[in-house]
């Protein structure tokens, strides 16, 4: 599968995987999800498939305790 690179992700997704970077016991896919869902809502939208699994794609490249569980 094809990931969309990091520069390319909506604003909220780029929020919620620097959001992580600030937080090491929020480094998990659960957390992620999460906030994917709520910043995508401030923003009047809903997070689709591709930029949910390019966050995490990208979260666990970027994250070596990044935990996809």
């Amino acid at each position: 599968m094809d990931y969309t690179p990091y520069q390319y992700l909506p604003l909220f997704a780029k929020v919620a995987i620097e959001r992580l970077d600030q937080n090491y016991d929020m480094r998990n896919a659960r957390v992620l999800n999460e906030m994917l869902d709520a910043y995508a809502k401030t923003y009047g939208t809903e997070c689709d498939d591709e930029t949910r699994q390019s966050a995490t794609h990208i979260a666990l490249r970027r994250f070596n305790n990044f935990s996809s569980i």
